[in-house]
């Protein structure tokens, strides 16, 4: 066969079998926590990552990108490439916080959701030396002195925000929003007495609730929560003020199905972990790990109830 025809061949075969494709992943994936690092939320990314660095055969990187309620993680992941080499690990504040500010992105169209993590409400705690020792005293001394209780969270918009927000309305109360970038920042000015009180996630509270620098007032579940007995709910008080939140891992939308449901199965194979689930429990996460579909029809549809909310409350 002269070398002309063996060519010839040999082109004709690579066109019917063209180069496999390397299985993903085959280099590190990016995990982008869209709060600081130290907080709960970057504590559950880093147990998963660790749990995933075995599943998926790499290393997962931690970065964390916390700004502007979240949306600086977010809208760096949005705009990265659709290969799942980059994950976003947020809370349910995208919902929220990417409505509230001018943002070259649409979470909707632009991102797509693995899985859920963790579901958790928020609480509502005062300094241990306050004389507000539950909500009933805190809601008749606010009433009795408009404009001059503050409380923080971690974003303007956030649900935390939105839980504070309906408590005022709820309530009748005139109190003074004070938006941190976390809880790490906010905590010595409660501390101090500078801040009356913070609406925060369960598990950076926990901690100074159980030494008693912090008192737990109430919760924003539906129900009493164990990590904090004997913590009354607000609905118990306002029927209407409910707002628990999620964390999630995001995907920008265009990634490919199968890349979506491998990294979904991991996600869920971590969270079905007892030693995981245990973790996340002593934080206080109730570990989800739903469906790709599921996270995602819950995304928007919390995307329209928080919107809805922001413009009933002219929150700006």
């Amino acid at each position: 066969m002269s070398m002309r025809r063996a060519l010839f061949v040999l082109l004709s075969v690579l066109c019917f079998f063209p180069p496999a494709q390397a299985e993903f992943p085959d280099r590190p994936v990016r995990l982008v926590v869209a709060l600081p690092a130290g907080g709960s939320v970057d504590v559950v990314a880093r147990i998963l990552a660790d749990r995933l660095r075995d599943g998926l055969g790499e290393t997962v990187v931690v970065e964390n990108r916390a700004g502007a309620s979240g949306n600086i993680a977010a809208q760096s992941v949005a705009t990265a490439d659709a290969d799942g080499y980059t994950l976003l690990f947020t809370t349910s504040a995208i919902t929220s916080s990417t409505q509230l500010a001018a943002t070259s992105f649409d979470p909707p169209k632009d991102l797509v959701a693995v899985t859920r993590v963790g579901l958790s409400p928020y609480v509502l705690v005062v300094r241990s030396e306050s004389p507000i020792t539950t909500l009933d005293d805190f809601v008749a001394k606010a009433r009795s002195e408009p404009g001059t209780f503050s409380c923080s969270t971690y974003g303007v918009g956030s649900p935390p925000h939105l839980a504070l927000e309906m408590l005022k309305q709820a309530a009748g109360l005139d109190i003074v929003h004070i938006p941190y970038r976390g809880f790490n920042q906010s905590y010595p000015d409660i501390r101090s007495g500078l801040l009356t009180c913070a609406m925060e996630v369960p598990a950076n509270v926990a901690p100074f609730v159980k030494d008693g620098t912090l008192r737990a007032l109430a919760v924003t579940t539906a129900m009493p929560m164990t990590l904090f007995a004997g913590v009354p709910t607000i609905a118990s008080r306002f029927p209407n003020v409910v707002v628990e939140g999620w964390q999630g891992v995001f995907v920008p939308a265009a990634t490919p199905q199968p890349i979506i449901d491998r990294l979904n199965a991991e996600f869920v194979k971590a969270l079905r972990d007892p030693e995981v689930i245990q973790q996340l429990r002593k934080l206080g996460f109730e570990p989800i790990g739903d469906s790709s579909a599921d996270a995602d029809k819950i995304f928007r549809h919390d995307y329209v109830r928080f919107g809805a909310t922001i413009e009933s409350l002219k929150i700006r």
